[in-house]
């Protein structure tokens, strides 16, 4: 596909300010932090750019970065898959039945705006250390937004289109294909990004604290270790999952779903 103009635009000027990061990260490194502290302290504080991409070679050729990358995009994956069972279904019941509405949103105007990682605690208490208390951290970090973002997308649907279409004769399966879901799907993507986030974030916590392997356990291992580089990596890794994720799936989802808004619209 030709790249347009724009897109030259954005790739060059993202080049530019990667290199001058680079840049500035590796005179930070080999000059103490620009003074503040000895050389070879600061190699271990930061190492250089040339350190990171020799460690990252390590660890993949030994097997040791992709195992727990792949533990935690499983423990990601089934955690998220959950959320996204209890949310869309949830949502679409409390936007349809006042009842559910009623005794549903008590539960999530409290627990809602709780970060995901406060449940660390209580779910090491409930499960042990374990995939069962990542699993379940991660389906509570993620829930709200995918259930909140379903109920808004269901209650936002036109009904001047719905009336209308069922004046032309529209049936249930095409009030659902022809207006429901283009209305619903814009809202469920930006469910999933935000849900899908949160999971990141939350798994990372707790990896960190109640699970012996995964990306927060490197994490973890990096610093108690001081293996700075470790920790780099591990970042650079979670960033690079997330630029893939968005620009491979969420990306082209939301161009799809800003052609199916228009058309309703029309």
């Amino acid at each position: 596909m030709k790249m347009r103009k724009d897109d030259w635009q954005r790739l060059w000027q993202g080049v530019l300010a990667l290199s001058v990061f680079i840049l500035i990260w590796y005179t930070a490194s080999i000059t103490g932090l620009f003074g503040r502290v000895p050389r070879d302290y600061s190699l271990l504080l930061l190492p250089p750019p040339g350190k990171i991409l020799v460690t990252i070679f390590e660890t993949l050729v030994s097997g040791y970065l992709l195992k727990h990358v792949l533990i935690s995009l499983a423990r990601v994956g089934l955690g998220f898959t959950i959320a996204v069972a209890i949310g869309v279904p949830l949502g679409l019941a409390m936007a349809l039945v006042p009842l559910v509405n009623n005794l549903v949103e008590p539960f999530v105007r409290i627990f809602g705006p709780i970060s995901g990682i406060a449940w660390v605690p209580l779910a090491i208490l409930w499960f042990g250390l374990g995939d069962k208390a990542a699993i379940f951290i991660i389906t509570m970090g993620s829930v709200f937004p995918v259930l909140i973002n379903t109920y808004q997308g269901m209650k936002d649907v036109d009904q001047t289109l719905i009336e209308a279409a069922r004046t032309m004769g529209a049936g249930p399966w095409q009030l659902l294909s022809r207006v429901i879901l283009p209305s619903l799907i814009p809202y469920l993507v930006t469910g999933f990004r935000v849900g899908l986030g949160f999971a990141w974030r939350v798994v990372i916590a707790a990896e960190m604290v109640g699970v012996p392997n995964g990306l927060g356990y490197m994490l973890g291992v990096g610093r108690g270790t001081g293996r700075t580089d470790i920790t780099i990596i591990t970042m650079v890794v979670l960033g690079a999952i997330m630029l893939v994720v968005e620009e491979l799936i969420f990306a082209p989802l939301e161009r799809r779903t800003r052609f199916w808004r228009r058309s309703v619209r029309i």
